[in-house]
Formats: C-alpha cells, structure tokens, sequence
C-alpha cells in the first residue's frame, strides 16, 4: 500500500488541530532542586546555590502543567480543566494546562524553565528525569481499575498480516520517538524477531503524533501497520463499531504507569508535598469525587520511580543512552 501521498496530509491535519487547541503560553520559571538531592560528584557549591533559588508561590501565581499530546487536544483540554480548576482554588493558584505540539517539548519545557509539573507518558517522563531531574507523584487509576498503560501493535484484519514476517515491506505508523507504546516497544518487539533496523525491514515509516491519529491511520488504509497506546485503542472500538470489528491486535507491551504528574525538581518540597497530598485524597470528599468522575478516574495513587522497572528494562535492552537520545522532531 503506497502511503507516501496520504498520510503526510492526515498527519498534518492531526497537528494543525493540535497546534489551533494548545494555546501554549510559556513563561519563564526560575528552578533549583529538591532539598534532599544531591548533585554529582558532590559539589557543595552547585547544591547551595540550588537551595537559594528554590521556587515558591504566592496567591494568584501561575502554575504550569504541560501535557502531552496523546490524543484530539480538545478532549484533552475538557478532561484536564477539572483537574486545574480545583487545584487552584485550594492551592490559590493561577493552575493551567498547556499541550504541548509534540512529545519531545515536554522535556525541552523543563529544561527551559517553561512548565512546573506535567502529565507525562511513561517514556518522556524517564527521558525528562534523566535530563532535567523531574519527580513523580501521582497517578490516576481508571474506573476498570487499572493505573497503567500497555502499547500494541494492530492491522487491519482483512490486511493479511498476521505475524512480524508478514510485515516485511509494509508501511508502519508510530507516534513518537518520546513515547513507550508508540515508539520503544515496538522496537523492543521487533528486536526479538531479530530486527534491529525498522527503516530497513519497512518500506515507509510515518510518525503520527497522537495515539489516535496513529490507529486511524490504519483503520483508514493509510498505513499497514501501527502502534499506539491500549487505552486509546479501546476507546477507539468502544466509540465505534466499525473500528473494532476492522481491527486487529498482534502485540501487547508489558504493563507500565498511567500518565502521571511529576514536578520540577526545583519547586519547595512543601508546596510539592500539598500538591501531592490534594491529588491523593481527591476520592476522599463528594468535591473531590465530582473532580476524578469528570476527569475519567477514580483516584490518584502514589507514583515513585520504582514504578517504571518493566519500562527501564526495555530502554536497556535496546542500548539507549538517555542522554543522547534524539527526543526532538
């Protein structure tokens, strides 16, 4: 299937949406560290003058949460207002949610100074914390119970593919090289199959941006074969018939965490710790509950590093230096 035509204007449409919905408005943050981080090497001087430039509020500031574009920005941007609606009315806080373009501009808008704490995939948010030294607190968990995530790798069922021989020569769809189930577990997947360069072994790669762009690029016959996130696969065939009476799975990532909100590094462990402490006990009062019921879950759960071992995993299997990965368009 030739989709060196069509897909390029499906993508483009998908960002030209994305760009119109983000209304992204940076500012400039000065940052420092967490109290309790040390620097490398142990030097004092670097540590001290983090502590001095420690970022505090005061009442109306503007806090900034970056998020990622994993799906239509404007479903994004109706979930997400509940969250930041509420947190700044008990943080008393100008609390806003900016989407970012693409994957890779959520670890440039720390490292820039640009955002406070962010919704991250699991694969931007290891990527941000080797580079800019983010921390995770919290999670959602779904109404099915589930606080994580899996990547898959789907066809349509009358493309005749049914195994990774099957592929050869066809024209695959990912979402970004910042993403776990866009991007790293398909090549982790396909590595097991003895394939250590997807360029050569596909003979079109396109990059779709957003998770559902990515699927109904394949629904749609613009690609062969795609991968993208379970959970927005699923919405995908429970929103539409059709789409899942088309679709087939192949291959399901192992398990990592739900999208969750980490912090910069250089925000005061006590107003880190409020923050914290207002997500965790959401599901704890009738407010709180109307919050998570608009937003799509049923509670936040602590999230720590540790979390994300099925992930690092896969990162080390593929021999990825995160210091030098090429996380940019």
């Amino acid at each position: 299937m030739n989709m060196k035509k069509k897909l390029p204007i499906f993508m483009m449409f998908g960002l030209i949406i994305s760009l119109l919905g983000s209304g992204i408005s940076y500012i400039n943050l000065r940052k420092t560290a967490f109290a309790n981080e040390s620097f490398p090497k142990g030097v004092k001087a670097q540590e001290e003058t983090a502590q001095a430039r420690i970022k505090r509020f005061k009442k109306g500031d503007k806090f900034v949460i970056a998020l990622i574009p994993e799906r239509n920005v404007f479903e994004q941007r109706r979930r997400y207002k509940h969250i930041t609606a509420y947190l700044s009315q008990k943080l008393n806080l100008d609390v806003r949610a900016e989407i970012l373009s693409s994957y890779g501009e959520i670890c440039d808008a720390f490292l820039e100074g640009k955002a406070d704490a962010g919704f991250f995939g699991s694969f931007s948010y290891v990527l941000t914390r080797a580079k800019a030294g983010i921390e995770p607190i919290a999670r959602p968990v779904w109404p099915n119970g589930s606080s994580t995530y899996s990547g898959y790798i789907f066809v349509r069922k009358d493309s005749g593919i049914k195994t990774v021989e099957d592929m050869k020569g066809m024209s695959l769809v990912l979402v970004h090289k910042a993403t776990t189930a866009g991007y790293i577990f398909q090549l982790a997947y396909f590595k097991k199959f003895g394939i250590n360069n997807i360029e050569k072994y596909f003979s079109k790669i396109y990059f779709a941006g957003s998770h559902d762009t990515s699927a109904w690029a394949v629904y749609t016959g613009e690609a062969d074969v795609g991968g993208g996130k379970n959970h927005i696969f699923n919405a995908l065939s429970r929103e539409n018939p059709d789409f899942k009476e088309q679709m087939l799975i192949l291959a399901t990532s192992p398990e990592v965490p739900s999208n969750g909100l980490a912090v910069s590094k250089y925000l005061d462990p006590v107003f880190t710790n409020r923050l914290e402490d207002l997500l965790l006990n959401l599901d704890k009062t009738g407010e709180g509950r109307l919050v998570l019921e608009r937003f799509g879950a049923v509670k936040f759960i602590e999230t720590e590093d540790e979390d994300y071992s099925s992930l690092h995993q896969m990162i080390e299997g593929l021999g990825i230096d995160l210091d030098t990965y090429p996380y940019k368009d």
